[in-house]
């Protein structure tokens, strides 16, 4: 005869462990690299000449939001990322280079002025505001293509969050929103609740 109580056990027992199961956006499984109860600090890099303004802005915006940051003296961009048919740097070219740079707890935050792209969708060199890996050890943002330069610290913030764990907003007015393409800064008033919370895990201070 069949046995309806073991298979309401059987089932019972499928739910409790499918819910254990770690959700790849809960805070608890996408801790930054290098977080052990203490704050990431973070090293903002100007790469060639950056305006004083948006550098103290986005140094400001940092501390605020991340807690500990470190400004380093302006070093040059370095010759190997340069792409000359478009008179650009590599974004991800910038990256590796800061990211060897990195030591444990550290995360390399590089400010710039010139143009830079990378690969996306398809296209081999498209030009971007900023790019930052998920999770990643180095960033890097520039204010080239920014239409309003006030809101540049809102890219350094996006894209510090990147290298949290963290992925692009749905919510329009939030951080960490998509551009795609676009420059959307000035809707942006700060990381939504969910954000806030998952980047709090990792040690940002708020």
């Amino acid at each position: 005869m069949f046995n309806f109580q073991k298979l309401f056990v059987w089932v019972l027992t499928c739910l409790v462990l499918e819910g254990c199961q770690d959700n790849p956006y809960t805070a608890n499984s996408i801790r930054q690299e290098g977080f052990n109860g203490n704050p990431i600090v973070f090293k903002v890099m100007p790469l060639g000449s950056v305006d004083t303004r948006i550098k103290e802005e986005a140094v400001a915006g940092l501390k605020k939001y991340a807690g500990k940051v470190t400004l380093l003296l302006p070093q040059k961009l370095p010759p190997h990322a340069f792409y000359p048919l478009r008179n650009r740097y590599r974004a991800d070219s910038l990256i590796k280079w800061m990211a060897a740079k990195a030591g444990p707890g550290e995360v390399y935050v590089g400010l710039t002025s010139v143009d830079i792209s990378t690969t996306k969708d398809g296209n081999a060199d498209f030009g971007v505001m900023g790019l930052g890996y998920q999770p990643g050890r180095a960033c890097v943002i520039s204010s080239y293509r920014l239409k309003k330069k006030r809101n540049f610290y809102k890219l350094v913030l996006h894209e510090a969050a990147h290298t949290a764990g963290l992925p692009h907003c749905p919510e329009n007015t939030c951080f960490l929103r998509d551009a795609k393409g676009g420059d959307h800064t000035e809707e942006e008033i700060g990381f939504c609740i969910s954000c806030s919370n998952l980047l709090k895990a990792k040690g940002w201070v708020f």
